[in-house]
């Protein structure tokens, strides 16, 4: 995970990987199939040397449903920092709620567009957006950081693994964990 790092744009690039990229990925190990475009070949190269897993196909629907561009291959912290890079402030408010809550009570359903409780996440956003504190707080993150809180286990690629998430100690991880206690139905 990095302190810092630039804001992830909302494009693809749909030409055939060039062979430049295509000697790297040879050079460090990473096969790429024979149709590989450029953000195909970027997106498996970063999966491997991220240390990343494959995004799941429910979160890769919920991104396409906020519009975003990406590769087929784009691992998981990929694309939470993408989807936290480019959200607005109440869809990314809502998908903090919806982050913490997958985080917390173990949930499998990972498209936010689809979820039994997209409305508790969206009203939500709909009211923290409005907060400047807990705005404020929330741009303390980093997209990848919303796959987990705290130190916890997780089991990545088949091995499990201690990793490092979001803190557990900011307003804006508070009041997401509050409002769905108070509200989870």
């Amino acid at each position: 995970m990095r302190d810092k790092r630039e804001k992830v744009p909302n494009k693809i690039d749909t030409k055939p990987a060039s062979a430049m990229i295509k000697s790297y990925a040879e050079k460090i190990g990473v096969t790429l199939p024979q149709e590989a475009t450029e953000s195909d070949a970027k997106a498996i190269i970063a999966k491997v040397l991220d240390n990343d897993e494959q995004a799941s196909d429910g979160f890769l629907s919920y991104a396409r449903s906020k519009g975003m561009l990406c590769s087929d291959y784009i691992g998981n912290k990929a694309l939470h920092n993408q989807l936290f890079d480019n959200l607005s402030l109440e869809d990314k408010a809502s998908f903090f709620c919806f982050c913490i809550y997958k985080f917390y009570f173990d949930e499998t359903n990972e498209d936010l567009s689809t979820h039994p409780k997209k409305e508790l996440f969206e009203k939500f956003g709909e009211q923290f957006a409005k907060d400047v504190y807990f705005t404020a707080s929330l741009e303390d993150y980093l997209g990848e950081e919303l796959i987990a809180f705290g130190k916890c286990k997780k089991v990545i690629n088949g091995i499990e693994k201690t990793i490092y998430g979001g803190s557990k100690y900011t307003r804006a991880h508070k009041e997401a964990y509050n409002y769905i206690q108070d509200n989870n139905y």
